[in-house]
């Protein structure tokens, strides 16, 4: 749907033609779209809650719950001092909300190696701030890992990884080879930081030549896509990694309880 920032009260109105959604839905699944279609980027501040009440003439409490929505699903953030900016693209894959499963990953680091092939400072481009939900032009710190089974030789690696760390706290890179440790326990214990979010994207690829050669793998073979940011206390990616993981050396496996309907629901 495209979108008009002088008639915004009618968009609102033509959206909710015929349909059963709130006010504030309404307006989220608007703002939504915009952001999807690149008018405010990732790391932008959007107009305030008065310019969207007179954009789309509603009321403060239907902006209100509408950006509250946008932020439960991880698209904006509020940061103090500066205002509302948009942390993600489009809606991020959350896995690993308990702590269960963050313990699962933390066993599966500390069941493998590491192995720092190159590191670099870089300034993050557009691409890279939206996969990482930085802002365009932050400075981060960059490691390339392989990762190894712990008795294996240092023959076919498990996984390769790009590592990234904000700036402040690139030295925990000189760390990761022999810590046996996750890097967000490293960023944790030497900086004071507490992670309290980790989101994951999990998918299916194809891995292209520049990609199989390090994991001494076959171009074309599959593999899994696994990237993940870890958020403070205040909302700021303090982590980031994005990992390739060849099909035949790895498998992710999860277990869900259900929980049973209480007699009294039934």
């Amino acid at each position: 749907m495209s979108l008009k920032p002088v008639n915004g009260a009618a968009t609102l109105a033509a959206a909710r033609r015929g349909g059963g959604a709130s006010r504030y839905a309404t307006l989220a699944r608007l703002l939504t779209e915009e952001i999807e279609a690149g008018r405010y980027k990732v790391g932008q501040m959007i107009p305030t809650e008065a310019e969207l009440q007179q954009r789309f003439d509603v009321s403060r409490h239907t902006v209100r719950e509408a950006l509250r929505d946008l932020k439960s699903q991880g698209l904006l953030t509020a940061r103090a001092g500066v205002g509302t900016v948009v942390r993600a693209k489009s809606r991020p894959t959350r896995f690993m909300q308990g702590i269960g499963t963050l313990k699962e990953l933390v066993q599966f680091v500390e069941a493998t190696r590491m192995k720092v092939v190159k590191r670099r400072v870089l300034l993050a481009d557009a691409d890279l701030a939206e996969r990482l939900a930085v802002k365009e032009g932050q400075q981060l710190h960059e490691a390339f890992v392989l990762r190894f089974l712990p008795k294996e030789k240092e023959t076919v690696p498990v996984a390769s990884m790009f590592i990234y760390v904000r700036a402040e706290h690139g030295g925990v890179l000189d760390h990761i080879d022999k810590a046996g440790q996750p890097v967000f326990s490293l960023v944790e214990r030497h900086h004071g930081v507490r992670i309290v979010e980790v989101s994951q994207q999990i998918v299916a690829v194809t891995l292209a030549p520049v990609e199989a050669r390090p994991l001494k793998a076959r171009a074309g073979s599959t593999a899994l896509h696994i990237s993940r940011q870890y958020f403070d206390s205040q909302d700021r990616m303090v982590m980031a990694s994005i990992g390739l993981y060849p099909s035949d050396r790895f498998s992710h496996n999860t277990k869900f309880r259900i929980q049973p309907p209480d007699e009294k629901d039934s």
